[in-house]
């Protein structure tokens, strides 16, 4: 075997086979392989231009049978991305009035229950004196509970039989209302 393409010197070496060597073999191809074509198909940047922009041409196409050009595609994400964000505006917004109105009827319900407490600063209830009620209603009105006991005691003849008639009314009262 003499090769001419081979140099003199290489000729005359002896070839030895080392088992700890292992010479590179072509991979496995998967059965899935093919080959590609030797003609490479037609440019897609040379397609005809669609119906609703006929001046760019449509070369970015789908199985679907939807083709565009990218800039067409990309002003078409646009505005469905101006949409989703007016959308989600419009969302917060009714989410907020939401929010409001049921701020609102928790305190019109608070108000009903305890009306004058939640519309002004001073949160302190304190009831009317009843000095002061009597005073202005006059003298004659005064209550028996008001009066010291030695007045009642003290007094003498009809006024004192008065003051007991008024005492056993006020008792028959509270009989009836206590039972």
């Amino acid at each position: 075997m003499h090769n001419e393409h081979s140099h003199p010197l290489l000729q005359q070496t002896p070839l030895s086979v080392n088992p700890f060597i292992d010479l590179p073999r072509p991979p496995p191809l998967p059965p899935t392989y093919t080959t590609l074509p030797s003609t490479l198909p037609p440019s897609t940047t040379h397609a005809p231009p669609t119906s609703t922009h006929p001046d760019l041409p449509a070369y970015v196409t789908a199985s679907s049978g939807f083709a565009a050009h990218p800039s067409t595609i990309t002003a078409q994400n646009r505005a469905l991305l101006t949409q989703l964000e007016s959308a989600g505006k419009q969302a917060e917004q009714q989410v907020r009035e939401w929010e409001e109105g049921i701020k609102e009827r928790e305190l019109a319900e608070k108000r009903r229950k305890a009306p004058g407490w939640l519309d002004s600063e001073m949160h302190l209830l304190q009831p009317a004196k009843n000095g002061e009620s009597g005073e202005r209603a006059g003298e004659g009105e005064r209550s028996l509970i008001d009066e010291p006991e030695s007045e009642l005691r003290g007094s003498g003849g009809a006024e004192m039989q008065g003051r007991d008639a008024e005492v056993e009314d006020l008792g028959r009262a509270m009989d009836r209302a206590f039972g």
